[in-house]
């Protein structure tokens, strides 16, 4: 009970299969009240299929899950309460950012001036809150996405690896404002990334999966302390890029 209480999400043995393939296996989270909570692990270890699972999109094979105190067979009640941007930001390209997210605001009955202006400016898109959405960057309209996903003042933000797709200078914008946001906002961030450096900067806890399974879970500062030496086998691209930024890593020690 404690658990449901001082919890933002709380999940219990998930499991979800598609087909014969296991994508989850007993994943049990538990994402602390007022964190920011990073779930790391490389492309294809399942962290979108919880997500969408945590969101609704999708039903878990077995195991259960609760959001903000609340069973997942309430979770119809919870939609008010959680924000997502799961998948790439996508909007009417003829129209502001602005009419974007009043449009998207009227469903939910948010759409006052004030609100969405105070959207817009912690999401960094004031000054170009007029401009139509075709002109923006992909790091503009990821941001919009953000923005989108604030509307409704949640409790609760997903965010599904937020910085995908974007250039250095977007995916720098787009931690610092996440961590805004956080300060700012009395709202839970969990976050999906496969970037160690990015939950790193700006995660308070973080849990590590790797095919499916949780390998640990924790307060981010700790959890590296008594970890000791963690092996993983990754293919990345370009190979130099990629030596040079893990040899420049204090928690990396050999590669």
């Amino acid at each position: 009970m404690n658990d449901l209480i001082n919890n933002a999400i709380q999940t219990e043995k998930i499991n979800k299969t598609f087909g014969t393939i296991r994508a989850l296996q007993n994943v049990s989270l538990s994402v602390r009240k007022g964190s920011i909570f990073g779930f790391l692990g490389p492309n294809g270890a399942g962290k979108s299929t919880l997500i969408r699972i945590l969101t609704g999109l999708i039903h878990a094979t077995s195991g259960n899950f609760a959001i903000l105190g609340k069973r997942s067979k309430h979770h119809y009640q919870l939609r008010r309460e959680i924000g997502a941007l799961v998948d790439r930001a996508d909007f009417y390209k003829q129209l502001s950012g602005y009419n974007n997210l009043k449009l998207l605001a009227r469903m939910s009955g948010h759409d006052n001036e004030s609100h969405l202006n105070e959207i817009l400016s912690q999401v960094g898109l004031y000054d170009r809150r007029h401009d139509k959405v075709k002109t923006y960057s992909q790091g503009m309209k990821q941001r919009l996405g953000l923005g989108q996903a604030l509307i409704g003042d949640p409790k609760l933000l997903i965010l599904d690896e937020p910085t995908t797709g974007l250039d250095p200078i977007g995916m720098l914008e787009m931690r610092e404002f996440i961590r805004k946001i956080a300060a700012e906002r009395d709202t839970t961030i969990f976050l999906s990334s496969h970037l160690l450096h990015e939950v790193e900067e700006m995660c308070t806890d973080i849990a590590l999966i790797f095919n499916g399974e949780l390998a640990a879970q924790g307060a981010i500062r700790d959890l590296f302390q008594h970890l000791g030496e963690i092996t993983m086998d990754l293919d990345v691209e370009p190979s130099g890029v990629a030596e040079t930024f893990l040899a420049n890593n204090d928690l990396v020690l050999a590669c």
